[in-house]
């Protein structure tokens, strides 16, 4: 009975090794990213947020841009707040009054949110808003990442259009941050300021090694523009764990253990048969 067990261990262990590949590969192939979107609407002095989208996000978070460019968290007053926020949902937020802005930057006047989450990986993420939408610009300042840096090309000598440009973003680390213990905490760097001058250089902006879509918002003397400007492409592959990457390796071990479990299961009848054959 012993030797008859020790026979049979290995097509067993290679069904077993052929079955467990095979699963996680079609397990990988279910993760499909939903979509997420925010709608947002005052009452009072009162900021609500409702999920719109169809994708359940982790500890969303309110932001407001102060007149310094800083990103100020605006205050929950939701009570028994869920960490997972489902579509449907609505997250309440205090609006605070704001001092007289005749100093303010032009800027402020947009009055800008950005809403941040974490997916169900433990990746962070924001998206930008703004209830004064400013006008599309023709103004296409040069650009390109450069790392997990926006690099940004001063305006042409002969457009002088652009005086100062604000430059807003979501901050994007990619996957880096859940390869150690994930951390559910919002960290957003203030917007830059850029004062364009005749001598300026290019300016590189850390963005985040997920290299997000940013938004650049150029003060002209018939106001505000804003030049949109595409994410980096740090949305494929290269932001996928290795062993997705190697699909189609763990898909050839699976058929070669299947085989092998095949062979192994096979072999005793094959070689009995073939000892009575040759009696």
């Amino acid at each position: 009975m012993i030797m008859t067990i020790v026979k049979y261990r290995p097509w067993r262990l290679s069904l077993m090794l052929s079955a467990t590949l095979f699963a996680n590969l079609l397990m990988s192939l279910c993760a499909v990213a939903g979509n997420i979107s925010f709608d947002l609407s005052f009452k009072g002095a009162t900021l609500t947020v409702t999920h719109g989208g169809d994708g359940g996000v982790f500890y969303p978070a309110v932001f407001r841009m102060a007149a310094d460019g800083r990103w100020e968290p605006l205050v929950n007053v939701n009570e028994n707040l869920s960490a997972q926020f489902l579509p449907g949902d609505k997250l309440n937020v205090v609006w605070p009054a704001q001092l007289a802005q005749e100093n303010f930057p032009a800027v402020t006047h947009l009055q800008a949110v950005m809403v941040r989450f974490f997916d169900q990986a433990g990746v962070g993420f924001g998206q930008i808003s703004f209830f004064k939408q400013p006008l599309e610009s023709d103004i296409a300042l040069k650009t390109y990442f450069s790392g997990d840096q926006l690099v940004i090309a001063p305006p042409e000598a002969t457009d002088k259009r652009a005086r100062v440009s604000w430059l807003l973003w979501p901050k994007e680390d990619g996957i880096g941050p859940i390869k150690s213990w994930v951390r559910f905490e919002h960290i957003q760097p203030p917007a830059t300021r850029i004062e364009w001058l005749p001598d300026s250089k290019a300016h590189y902006v850390k963005v985040g090694a997920g290299r997000p879509a940013t938004i650049l918002l150029h003060e002209t003397e018939q106001g505000i523009v804003i030049q949109r400007i595409g994410s980096g492409g740090m949305q494929g592959r290269e932001q996928r764990p290795a062993w997705l990457n190697a699909a189609v390796i763990l898909y050839g071990l699976s058929d070669f253990f299947l085989l092998m479990a095949l062979v192994l299961f096979g072999w005793p009848w094959m070689n009995a048969k073939h000892t009575g054959t040759s009696a």
